[in-house]
Protein backbone atom coordinates (compact mmCIF):
# COMPACT_ATOMS: atom_id res chain seq x y z
CA UNK A 1 0.00 0.00 0.00
CA UNK A 2 2.87 2.41 0.68
CA UNK A 3 3.98 2.17 -2.95
CA UNK A 4 0.43 2.89 -4.12
CA UNK A 5 0.27 5.91 -1.84
CA UNK A 6 3.51 7.32 -3.29
CA UNK A 7 2.28 6.75 -6.84
CA UNK A 8 -1.03 8.42 -5.97
CA UNK A 9 0.88 11.39 -4.55
CA UNK A 10 2.92 11.70 -7.75
CA UNK A 11 -0.19 11.59 -9.89
CA UNK A 12 -1.89 14.17 -7.66
CA UNK A 13 1.07 16.51 -8.17
CA UNK A 14 0.57 16.32 -11.92
CA UNK A 15 -3.20 16.78 -11.66
CA UNK A 16 -2.93 19.73 -9.28
CA UNK A 17 -1.02 21.76 -11.87
CA UNK A 18 -3.10 24.73 -13.04
CA UNK A 19 -1.45 24.52 -16.43
CA UNK A 20 -2.85 21.01 -16.80
CA UNK A 21 -6.39 22.38 -16.75
CA UNK A 22 -5.41 25.19 -19.09
CA UNK A 23 -3.96 22.77 -21.63
CA UNK A 24 -6.95 20.45 -21.23
CA UNK A 25 -9.20 23.43 -21.93
CA UNK A 26 -7.20 24.33 -25.04
CA UNK A 27 -7.37 20.72 -26.19
CA UNK A 28 -11.15 20.66 -25.77
CA UNK A 29 -11.49 23.93 -27.72
CA UNK A 30 -9.39 22.52 -30.57
CA UNK A 31 -11.54 19.40 -30.66
CA UNK A 32 -14.73 21.50 -30.74
CA UNK A 33 -13.32 23.72 -33.48
CA UNK A 34 -12.35 20.74 -35.63
CA UNK A 35 -15.71 19.16 -34.82
CA UNK A 36 -17.45 22.20 -36.35
CA UNK A 37 -15.70 21.60 -39.68
CA UNK A 38 -17.84 20.36 -42.53
CA UNK A 39 -16.56 18.95 -45.81
CA UNK A 40 -18.74 19.48 -48.89
CA UNK A 41 -17.94 17.60 -52.10
CA UNK A 42 -17.19 20.24 -54.76
CA UNK A 43 -19.15 19.55 -57.98
CA UNK A 44 -16.98 19.12 -61.06
CA UNK A 45 -18.67 22.06 -62.78
CA UNK A 46 -17.55 24.31 -59.94
CA UNK A 47 -14.00 22.91 -60.12
CA UNK A 48 -13.52 23.49 -63.85
CA UNK A 49 -15.24 26.89 -63.68
CA UNK A 50 -12.85 28.02 -60.96
CA UNK A 51 -9.97 26.73 -63.05
CA UNK A 52 -10.95 28.93 -66.01
CA UNK A 53 -11.65 31.89 -63.70
CA UNK A 54 -8.13 31.58 -62.33
CA UNK A 55 -6.74 31.51 -65.86
CA UNK A 56 -8.72 34.67 -66.74
CA UNK A 57 -7.39 36.38 -63.61
CA UNK A 58 -3.82 35.43 -64.51
CA UNK A 59 -4.25 36.60 -68.15
CA UNK A 60 -5.62 39.96 -67.05
CA UNK A 61 -2.17 40.94 -65.77
CA UNK A 62 -0.63 40.46 -69.20
CA UNK A 63 -3.32 41.57 -71.62
CA UNK A 64 -3.53 45.27 -70.67
CA UNK A 65 -7.31 45.12 -70.99
CA UNK A 66 -7.32 42.83 -74.02
CA UNK A 67 -6.65 39.18 -73.28
CA UNK A 68 -8.17 35.79 -74.09
CA UNK A 69 -11.20 34.75 -72.06
CA UNK A 70 -11.75 31.11 -71.08
CA UNK A 71 -15.01 29.64 -69.92
CA UNK A 72 -17.17 26.54 -69.51
CA UNK A 73 -20.54 26.08 -71.21
CA UNK A 74 -23.26 23.41 -71.62
CA UNK A 75 -22.13 21.38 -68.60
CA UNK A 76 -24.03 18.13 -68.13
CA UNK A 77 -23.70 14.83 -66.27
CA UNK A 78 -24.76 11.82 -68.32
CA UNK A 79 -25.34 9.50 -65.32
CA UNK A 80 -27.21 11.90 -63.05
CA UNK A 81 -27.92 10.75 -59.50
CA UNK A 82 -24.57 9.11 -58.87
CA UNK A 83 -21.91 10.43 -56.51
CA UNK A 84 -19.78 13.23 -58.06
CA UNK A 85 -16.67 11.03 -58.21
CA UNK A 86 -18.60 8.34 -60.07
CA UNK A 87 -20.08 10.69 -62.64
CA UNK A 88 -19.47 10.91 -66.37
CA UNK A 89 -19.53 14.44 -67.72
CA UNK A 90 -19.76 16.45 -70.91
CA UNK A 91 -19.00 20.15 -71.20
CA UNK A 92 -17.69 22.73 -73.67
CA UNK A 93 -14.40 24.55 -73.15
CA UNK A 94 -14.63 28.03 -74.73
CA UNK A 95 -11.83 30.37 -75.84
CA UNK A 96 -12.91 33.88 -76.75
CA UNK A 97 -10.89 36.85 -78.05
CA UNK A 98 -11.92 40.53 -78.11
CA UNK A 99 -10.46 41.10 -81.59
CA UNK A 100 -8.38 39.54 -84.35
CA UNK A 101 -5.16 41.13 -83.12
CA UNK A 102 -5.54 39.57 -79.68
CA UNK A 103 -6.29 36.18 -81.26
CA UNK A 104 -3.16 36.32 -83.42
CA UNK A 105 -1.07 37.41 -80.47
CA UNK A 106 -2.42 34.50 -78.40
CA UNK A 107 -1.41 32.04 -81.11
CA UNK A 108 2.11 33.49 -81.06
CA UNK A 109 2.64 33.55 -77.29
CA UNK A 110 1.05 30.17 -76.50
CA UNK A 111 -2.16 31.35 -74.82
CA UNK A 112 -4.27 29.95 -77.68
CA UNK A 113 -4.86 26.29 -76.89
CA UNK A 114 -5.21 23.52 -79.44
CA UNK A 115 -7.12 20.26 -78.98
CA UNK A 116 -4.00 18.42 -77.78
CA UNK A 117 -3.03 21.21 -75.40
CA UNK A 118 -6.52 21.24 -73.91
CA UNK A 119 -6.43 17.44 -73.62
CA UNK A 120 -3.19 17.70 -71.64
CA UNK A 121 -4.29 20.73 -69.64
CA UNK A 122 -7.63 19.28 -68.55
CA UNK A 123 -6.18 15.77 -68.33
CA UNK A 124 -3.83 16.95 -65.58
CA UNK A 125 -6.75 18.42 -63.69
CA UNK A 126 -9.05 15.46 -64.31
CA UNK A 127 -6.36 12.89 -63.48
CA UNK A 128 -8.99 10.60 -61.98
CA UNK A 129 -10.81 10.15 -65.31
CA UNK A 130 -10.12 6.84 -67.04
CA UNK A 131 -10.62 8.30 -70.54
CA UNK A 132 -10.99 11.91 -71.73
CA UNK A 133 -12.24 12.76 -75.23
CA UNK A 134 -11.70 16.24 -76.68
CA UNK A 135 -13.07 17.38 -80.04
CA UNK A 136 -13.25 20.71 -81.80
CA UNK A 137 -16.87 21.92 -82.17
CA UNK A 138 -16.07 25.49 -83.24
CA UNK A 139 -18.61 27.17 -85.54
CA UNK A 140 -16.09 29.02 -87.70
CA UNK A 141 -16.08 32.25 -85.71
CA UNK A 142 -12.44 33.40 -85.65
CA UNK A 143 -12.95 35.06 -82.25
CA UNK A 144 -14.54 32.05 -80.52
CA UNK A 145 -13.27 28.46 -80.36
CA UNK A 146 -15.26 25.68 -78.70
CA UNK A 147 -14.06 22.24 -77.63
CA UNK A 148 -16.33 19.51 -76.31
CA UNK A 149 -14.87 17.37 -73.51
CA UNK A 150 -16.38 14.04 -72.50
CA UNK A 151 -15.23 11.94 -69.54
CA UNK A 152 -15.55 8.16 -69.34
CA UNK A 153 -15.11 6.18 -66.14
CA UNK A 154 -13.48 7.13 -62.85
CA UNK A 155 -10.44 5.86 -60.95
CA UNK A 156 -11.84 7.19 -57.67
CA UNK A 157 -13.52 4.55 -55.51
CA UNK A 158 -14.88 6.73 -52.70
CA UNK A 159 -15.09 10.31 -51.43
CA UNK A 160 -11.62 10.31 -49.83
CA UNK A 161 -9.94 11.25 -53.13
CA UNK A 162 -12.55 13.77 -54.29
CA UNK A 163 -12.05 17.53 -53.86
CA UNK A 164 -13.97 18.92 -50.87
CA UNK A 165 -14.74 22.40 -49.59
CA UNK A 166 -14.03 22.80 -45.85
CA UNK A 167 -16.12 25.21 -43.79
CA UNK A 168 -16.07 26.19 -40.13
CA UNK A 169 -18.96 26.30 -37.68
CA UNK A 170 -21.02 23.68 -39.50
CA UNK A 171 -20.84 25.38 -42.89
CA UNK A 172 -21.40 28.96 -41.74
CA UNK A 173 -17.89 30.14 -42.66
CA UNK A 174 -16.58 28.58 -45.91
CA UNK A 175 -12.80 28.58 -46.12
CA UNK A 176 -11.01 30.11 -49.17
CA UNK A 177 -11.19 28.12 -52.38
CA UNK A 178 -7.42 27.63 -52.47
CA UNK A 179 -7.83 25.38 -49.42
CA UNK A 180 -10.06 23.04 -51.41
CA UNK A 181 -8.38 19.64 -51.74
CA UNK A 182 -9.17 15.92 -51.68
CA UNK A 183 -10.78 14.91 -48.41
CA UNK A 184 -7.83 12.67 -47.47
CA UNK A 185 -5.45 15.61 -47.97
CA UNK A 186 -7.56 17.88 -45.74
CA UNK A 187 -7.74 15.26 -42.99
CA UNK A 188 -4.01 14.63 -43.33
CA UNK A 189 -3.33 18.36 -42.87
CA UNK A 190 -5.45 18.46 -39.71
CA UNK A 191 -4.25 15.21 -38.15
CA UNK A 192 -0.66 14.67 -39.27
CA UNK A 193 0.58 18.19 -40.02
CA UNK A 194 -1.57 20.18 -37.58
CA UNK A 195 -1.82 17.86 -34.59
CA UNK A 196 0.96 15.32 -35.17
CA UNK A 197 3.63 17.92 -35.93
CA UNK A 198 2.66 21.36 -34.60
CA UNK A 199 0.19 20.36 -31.89
CA UNK A 200 2.29 17.53 -30.49
CA UNK A 201 5.37 19.77 -30.46
CA UNK A 202 3.57 22.52 -28.52
CA UNK A 203 2.07 19.98 -26.11
CA UNK A 204 5.51 18.40 -25.65
CA UNK A 205 7.04 21.79 -24.80
CA UNK A 206 4.28 22.70 -22.34
CA UNK A 207 4.55 19.31 -20.66
CA UNK A 208 8.33 19.68 -20.36
CA UNK A 209 7.94 23.13 -18.76
CA UNK A 210 5.35 21.96 -16.25
CA UNK A 211 6.96 18.67 -15.27
CA UNK A 212 10.52 20.04 -15.10
CA UNK A 213 9.81 21.32 -11.59
CA UNK A 214 8.53 18.01 -10.21
CA UNK A 215 11.94 16.49 -9.40
CA UNK A 216 13.65 19.71 -8.17
CA UNK A 217 10.66 20.46 -5.90
CA UNK A 218 10.84 16.93 -4.48
CA UNK A 219 14.54 17.49 -3.71
CA UNK A 220 13.92 20.79 -1.93
CA UNK A 221 15.20 20.99 1.64
CA UNK A 222 12.58 19.88 4.10
CA UNK A 223 10.48 17.95 1.62
CA UNK A 224 13.22 15.50 0.68
CA UNK A 225 13.91 14.89 4.39
CA UNK A 226 10.27 13.93 4.91
CA UNK A 227 10.22 11.62 1.87
CA UNK A 228 13.48 9.88 2.76
CA UNK A 229 12.15 9.18 6.24
CA UNK A 230 9.61 6.82 4.68
CA UNK A 231 10.55 3.13 4.36
CA UNK A 232 10.73 3.29 0.55
CA UNK A 233 13.77 2.66 -1.61
CA UNK A 234 15.03 5.83 -3.28
CA UNK A 235 14.97 4.47 -6.87
CA UNK A 236 11.33 3.42 -6.38
CA UNK A 237 10.45 6.90 -5.16
CA UNK A 238 12.09 8.54 -8.18
CA UNK A 239 10.49 6.16 -10.67
CA UNK A 240 7.06 6.91 -9.23
CA UNK A 241 7.76 10.61 -9.62
CA UNK A 242 8.71 9.88 -13.22
CA UNK A 243 5.38 8.10 -13.77
CA UNK A 244 3.54 11.05 -12.24
CA UNK A 245 5.13 13.41 -14.73
CA UNK A 246 4.22 11.09 -17.60
CA UNK A 247 0.57 11.29 -16.53
CA UNK A 248 0.50 14.99 -17.48
CA UNK A 249 1.32 14.30 -21.11
CA UNK A 250 -0.86 11.20 -21.26
CA UNK A 251 -4.02 12.95 -20.08
CA UNK A 252 -3.66 15.84 -22.53
CA UNK A 253 -2.91 13.47 -25.39
CA UNK A 254 -5.93 11.31 -24.62
CA UNK A 255 -8.27 14.31 -24.70
CA UNK A 256 -7.09 15.79 -28.00
CA UNK A 257 -6.34 12.58 -29.92
CA UNK A 258 -9.47 10.65 -28.92
CA UNK A 259 -11.54 13.81 -29.39
CA UNK A 260 -10.22 14.38 -32.91
CA UNK A 261 -10.65 10.72 -33.80
CA UNK A 262 -14.31 10.93 -32.78
CA UNK A 263 -15.31 14.26 -34.37
CA UNK A 264 -13.42 13.62 -37.63
CA UNK A 265 -14.94 10.15 -37.83
CA UNK A 266 -18.43 11.64 -37.51
CA UNK A 267 -17.77 14.36 -40.10
CA UNK A 268 -15.85 12.36 -42.70
CA UNK A 269 -16.83 8.73 -41.98
CA UNK A 270 -13.09 8.02 -41.97
CA UNK A 271 -12.35 6.23 -38.71
CA UNK A 272 -8.59 6.63 -38.30
CA UNK A 273 -7.99 3.90 -35.73
CA UNK A 274 -4.24 4.29 -36.18
CA UNK A 275 -4.64 7.78 -34.74
CA UNK A 276 -5.60 6.26 -31.38
CA UNK A 277 -2.18 4.62 -31.15
CA UNK A 278 -0.69 8.12 -31.28
CA UNK A 279 -1.76 8.52 -27.64
CA UNK A 280 0.90 6.01 -26.64
CA UNK A 281 3.44 7.12 -29.25
CA UNK A 282 3.28 10.80 -28.19
CA UNK A 283 3.51 9.82 -24.52
CA UNK A 284 6.49 7.58 -25.30
CA UNK A 285 8.16 10.43 -27.20
CA UNK A 286 7.62 12.68 -24.20
CA UNK A 287 9.29 10.03 -22.01
CA UNK A 288 12.50 10.64 -23.99
CA UNK A 289 12.61 14.27 -22.92
CA UNK A 290 11.28 13.65 -19.43
CA UNK A 291 14.13 11.19 -18.88
CA UNK A 292 16.53 14.04 -19.70
CA UNK A 293 14.59 16.35 -17.37
CA UNK A 294 14.66 13.78 -14.56
CA UNK A 295 18.41 13.22 -14.75
CA UNK A 296 19.19 16.95 -14.94
CA UNK A 297 16.75 17.62 -12.10
CA UNK A 298 18.54 15.13 -9.86
CA UNK A 299 21.98 16.48 -10.81
CA UNK A 300 21.25 20.22 -10.58
CA UNK A 301 17.91 20.62 -8.74
CA UNK A 302 17.15 23.32 -11.33
CA UNK A 303 13.95 23.29 -13.39
CA UNK A 304 15.30 26.00 -15.70
CA UNK A 305 18.41 24.01 -16.62
CA UNK A 306 16.24 20.91 -17.14
CA UNK A 307 13.96 22.80 -19.54
CA UNK A 308 16.88 24.25 -21.52
CA UNK A 309 18.60 20.89 -21.92
CA UNK A 310 15.32 19.26 -22.96
CA UNK A 311 14.93 21.88 -25.70
CA UNK A 312 18.54 21.30 -26.79
CA UNK A 313 17.84 17.54 -26.87
CA UNK A 314 14.76 18.13 -29.03
CA UNK A 315 16.79 20.23 -31.49
CA UNK A 316 19.51 17.56 -31.67
CA UNK A 317 17.06 14.70 -32.20
CA UNK A 318 15.13 16.55 -34.90
CA UNK A 319 18.38 17.50 -36.61
CA UNK A 320 19.74 13.94 -36.46
CA UNK A 321 16.44 12.55 -37.73
CA UNK A 322 16.25 14.84 -40.76
CA UNK A 323 19.96 14.42 -41.50
CA UNK A 324 19.66 10.65 -41.45
CA UNK A 325 16.72 10.78 -43.89
CA UNK A 326 18.63 13.14 -46.19
CA UNK A 327 21.76 10.98 -46.17
CA UNK A 328 19.78 7.76 -46.49
CA UNK A 329 18.16 9.03 -49.70
CA UNK A 330 21.64 9.55 -51.18
CA UNK A 331 23.04 6.09 -50.61
CA UNK A 332 24.73 4.68 -53.73
CA UNK A 333 22.28 1.78 -53.96
CA UNK A 334 19.33 4.19 -54.03
CA UNK A 335 20.73 6.50 -56.69
CA UNK A 336 20.29 5.88 -60.39
CA UNK A 337 23.22 5.54 -62.77
CA UNK A 338 22.65 8.84 -64.54
CA UNK A 339 25.23 11.63 -63.95
CA UNK A 340 22.74 13.94 -62.22
CA UNK A 341 22.03 11.42 -59.46
CA UNK A 342 25.65 10.37 -59.12
CA UNK A 343 26.51 14.00 -58.37
CA UNK A 344 24.42 13.66 -55.20
CA UNK A 345 26.68 10.96 -53.76
CA UNK A 346 28.35 11.83 -50.48
CA UNK A 347 31.85 10.90 -49.22
CA UNK A 348 31.91 7.26 -48.13
CA UNK A 349 32.64 8.11 -44.47
CA UNK A 350 29.39 10.10 -44.13
CA UNK A 351 27.08 7.07 -44.28
CA UNK A 352 28.51 5.00 -41.37
CA UNK A 353 29.02 8.14 -39.27
CA UNK A 354 25.42 9.29 -39.60
CA UNK A 355 24.17 5.71 -39.13
CA UNK A 356 26.14 5.34 -35.89
CA UNK A 357 24.87 8.64 -34.46
CA UNK A 358 21.31 7.79 -35.47
CA UNK A 359 21.59 4.30 -33.97
CA UNK A 360 22.70 5.35 -30.47
CA UNK A 361 20.19 8.19 -30.09
CA UNK A 362 16.41 7.91 -29.67
CA UNK A 363 14.59 7.58 -33.00
CA UNK A 364 12.32 10.56 -32.35
CA UNK A 365 11.68 11.48 -36.01
CA UNK A 366 11.39 7.83 -36.99
CA UNK A 367 8.47 7.51 -34.59
CA UNK A 368 6.88 10.53 -36.28
CA UNK A 369 7.26 8.83 -39.66
CA UNK A 370 5.77 5.58 -38.39
CA UNK A 371 2.70 7.34 -36.94
CA UNK A 372 2.26 9.10 -40.30
CA UNK A 373 2.29 5.69 -41.97
CA UNK A 374 -0.31 4.41 -39.51
CA UNK A 375 -2.65 7.30 -40.26
CA UNK A 376 -2.23 7.04 -44.03
CA UNK A 377 -3.05 3.33 -43.96
CA UNK A 378 -6.46 4.21 -42.51
CA UNK A 379 -6.91 7.26 -44.71
CA UNK A 380 -6.03 5.93 -48.16
CA UNK A 381 -7.33 3.06 -50.22
CA UNK A 382 -4.97 0.03 -50.21
CA UNK A 383 -4.64 0.31 -53.99
CA UNK A 384 -3.97 4.06 -53.92
CA UNK A 385 -0.73 5.12 -55.67
CA UNK A 386 -0.18 7.65 -52.90
CA UNK A 387 -0.26 4.91 -50.26
CA UNK A 388 2.21 2.82 -52.26
CA UNK A 389 4.49 5.82 -52.55
CA UNK A 390 4.38 6.45 -48.79
CA UNK A 391 5.06 2.78 -48.03
CA UNK A 392 8.06 2.90 -50.35
CA UNK A 393 9.35 6.13 -48.84
CA UNK A 394 9.02 4.83 -45.27
CA UNK A 395 10.01 1.20 -45.86
CA UNK A 396 13.29 1.62 -43.95
CA UNK A 397 11.54 2.67 -40.72
CA UNK A 398 10.42 -0.02 -38.31
CA UNK A 399 8.79 -0.02 -34.91
CA UNK A 400 11.12 -2.54 -33.26
CA UNK A 401 14.32 -0.57 -33.87
CA UNK A 402 12.74 2.79 -33.05
CA UNK A 403 11.16 1.64 -29.80
CA UNK A 404 14.22 -0.37 -28.74
CA UNK A 405 16.70 2.47 -29.32
CA UNK A 406 14.44 5.03 -27.63
CA UNK A 407 13.67 2.70 -24.69
CA UNK A 408 17.39 2.06 -24.15
CA UNK A 409 18.02 5.82 -24.02
CA UNK A 410 15.18 6.34 -21.54
CA UNK A 411 16.31 3.40 -19.41
CA UNK A 412 19.93 4.57 -19.26
CA UNK A 413 19.04 8.14 -18.27
CA UNK A 414 16.43 7.13 -15.68
CA UNK A 415 18.84 4.49 -14.38
CA UNK A 416 21.60 7.09 -13.97
CA UNK A 417 19.13 9.41 -12.22
CA UNK A 418 18.10 6.62 -9.83
CA UNK A 419 21.74 5.75 -9.08
CA UNK A 420 22.65 9.37 -8.39
CA UNK A 421 19.57 9.84 -6.24
CA UNK A 422 20.37 6.65 -4.29
CA UNK A 423 23.99 7.52 -3.46
CA UNK A 424 23.73 11.26 -2.89
CA UNK A 425 23.67 12.45 0.71
CA UNK A 426 20.77 14.83 1.28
Amino acid sequence: MKYLAILKDSLREALDSKLLYFTLGVSVLIVLLVGSLTFRPVPLEQQVTRFTEFMNWAMSFHGQGKSPHYGIADFAQSNAGTEPWQGEYRFVYVQEFPDEKTAEKAKDNGTFFTVEQIRQQMGDMLHWVEKLDVRDVSTGNSLEYRYELTTHGSKIKDRREWVHEPALFFGAVPLPFFLHAPLATLVDFIVDKGIGTLGAGVMMLLSIIVTASFIPSMLAKGRIDLLLAKPVRRPTLLIYKFVGGMAFMFLNTVVIVVGLWFVLGLQTRMWLNGLLLCVFVFTFQFAIFYAVSTLIGVLTRSAVIAILLCVVTWVILVGVGWTHRWVDARRPEKLQDNPADQANRLPSWVYPTVDAIHFVLPHYKDLDALTTKLIYHDMLDPDSPQRSQIDKHLRDFNWTESIAASSAFIGILVGLACWRFAVKDY
